[in-house]
């Protein structure tokens, strides 16, 4: 299930599974991670007054890839804004973006990090003014000819783009595991055509090819044809310029494939070895644009919302079917919507995932230190800010890792869940995974169905357990050694505006607290008991055996 040589490894899709070379199924969890996107400075950094230099987003990388080992992630994802970095007729041009980017895959290869990397995107902003994305409407950037030419330009460009920061040409470096082609694309609709001249034209053209009336049946048929070659012609470009990693079709949200079937029915024909989703539990509780209809959603219970998402064919059960069993399954973003608090899901969206044969995940997205405090948005996920949601967070990696593919989704009840060595409960704000050697939970533990190891290697907690009792506002990181046991408390964390809300004023809205002490105390059986006050910190203690136990660990106790 899990790689077993060594990093970096190319993949291979087979039978709608992805291996690595060696043999071994992928299984890879982690983060949508971009301090390569002039569009997270314009909108998370500029308001705040921070510095736009490679300087600043270098140190915020180095920074974000600590955290991704402390959250057990070995893969993140990018999707590229072409305006960053292209002209016109879609040739590179040398920014910083483009530098960031080449930092960005050089340093995820150093920390045994895959990338997942989407070539075609566009959001509010663009950095280099004539870039030829921001002209082209999502529709066109299948389905204009212009436009599909100038991105066959850039994706040969970049996959031959060599790295000033390992000399590596993209297309050579295994680090980078998958080829995105769009991020969410969109489908031209008969109306669109009918009211622009340039794609009547090509419409009625395909028409007369084809020896039919230009109705909607036909156009349907059209609109399939022209989707299946804009991904084969992409899939046969990066294959002529001797790049062998797996294609990704990006599928969108749950029910897109409602009034979408012809396009839907193209992408499992093409030569896309996978096909890529995203979940939003509680996306369709808020108006839409959600950016505009802002709403608290942490008091929703959605376990019922996954077991509908997994039984019902528009929704996502459409990739358990036969049509798409060719293909490999992969998860370009997810998170908990408007939902700062709350720590149950994300373990049950793992298990989800993994029940519709997902071998790859990624959040979105990694909320960085240097503005995380000062960030209130829908989706909102940080070490430091979010204690609770990330210890969640990383509990579900773990069952990621530890479920197998392919099987039927069930929860116990609507409220709660356990399964393997995992536990997660809506009525107690709460997700648990004990093994022998690993303790991690979310909030305090009143309620635990699984085993507490007895001394584990590595505990993450939020809260009391019955190993520690601690009332801190924030994260602590245990690891016990033979002789010694090192204890990291993080800050404590404190609300001070609704972090739900989209905050753009560059004020405080997470409080992080590095001075109060909170009491501590660790006990383990056979070992004197562990306790201290002091604030938020590393902290290295001897683990002394206590001699008058009548258990002793066996292997501390010579």
């Amino acid at each position: 299930m899990t790689r077993i040589t060594d990093f970096p490894m190319k993949m291979k899709v087979r039978e709608g599974v992805l291996f690595y070379e060696d043999g071994s199924e992928v299984v890879l969890w982690g983060n949508n991670f971009q301090p390569n996107l002039y569009w997270e400075y314009k909108f998370r950094m500029e308001h705040m007054g921070i510095p736009m230099t490679s300087e600043v987003m270098k140190d915020m990388c180095d920074d974000g890839f600590r955290d991704l080992a402390t959250m057990g992630c070995d893969l993140i994802r990018c999707h590229l804004t072409p305006a960053d970095f292209t002209d016109a007729d879609g040739n590179l041009v040398d920014t910083m973006w483009l530098d960031m980017l080449g930092y960005l895959v050089a340093k995820a290869r150093e920390n045994g990090v895959y990338v997942y990397i989407t070539f075609l995107n566009q959001m509010e902003y663009v950095f280099v003014e004539d870039s030829f994305v921001p002209k082209f409407t999502r529709e066109e950037w299948i389905f204009d000819p212009h436009c599909v030419e100038k991105t066959q330009n850039m994706i040969r460009q970049l996959v031959n783009w060599t790295n000033p920061y390992n000399g590596l040409k993209l297309k050579d470096d295994d680090a980078i595991c998958v080829w995105g082609l769009i991020n969410e694309p969109e489908y031209l609709t008969f109306d669109q055509m009918e009211s622009s001249p340039l794609q009547q034209g090509l419409f009625e053209k395909w028409t007369t090819l084809h020896d039919g009336e230009p109705g909607r049946q036909a156009f349907s048929r059209y609109r399939s044809e022209v989707v299946k070659g804009y991904i084969d012609s992409m899939h046969d470009l990066l294959r002529d310029e001797g790049s062998s990693k797996p294609v990704v079709w990006n599928c969108n949200w749950p029910r897109m494939i409602q009034g979408r079937s012809d396009v839907f029915s193209a992408i499992a024909e093409s030569q896309a070895e996978a096909v890529a989703f995203c979940l939003y539990p509680g996306q369709d509780d808020v108006g839409d644009p959600f950016m505009e209809n802002a709403a608290d959603m942490s008091g929703n219970n959605y376990l019922p919302f996954l077991q509908h998402c997994f039984d019902d064919y528009d929704h996502l059960g459409w990739l358990r079917s036969a049509e798409f069993a060719g293909k490999a399954k992969v998860v370009y973003e997810f998170e908990t919507m408007y939902n700062e608090k709350s720590s149950y899901l994300h373990p049950a969206m793992a298990k989800l995932f993994r029940a519709l044969g997902v071998q790859m995940a990624t959040m979105w997205t990694h909320c960085f230190n240097i503005y995380s405090s000062h960030m209130g948005c829908a989706h909102n996920l940080n070490l430091k800010t979010t204690p609770k949601k990330a210890a969640s967070y990383i509990v579900a990696g773990q069952v990621f890792r530890q479920l197998s593919r392919g099987f039927e989704f069930k929860t116990l009840s609507d409220v709660h869940d356990v399964f393997d060595t995992a536990a997660l409960s809506y009525e107690h704000d709460v997700s648990i995974i004990g093994t022998p050697d690993l303790f991690i939970h979310s909030g305090g533990v009143s309620w635990c169905p699984v085993e507490v190891p007895s001394v584990p290697a590595r505990i993450i907690g939020y809260g009391s357990s019955p190993l520690v009792s601690y009332q801190g506002r924030g994260l602590y990181m245990i690891d016990i050694e033979p002789r010694t046991v090192r204890i990291e408390l993080y800050p404590h964390a404190r609300f001070i505006r609704d972090a739900w809300q989209w905050h753009a004023d560059g004020g405080l809205v997470t409080e992080l607290d590095e001075e109060t002490a909170v009491p501590f105390e660790f006990r383990i059986p056979g070992f004197k008991p562990i306790m201290f006050e002091k604030p938020p910190g590393s902290y290295t203690f001897p683990l002394v055996v206590d001699h008058q136990a009548t258990w002793v660990k066996d292997h501390v106790s010579s």
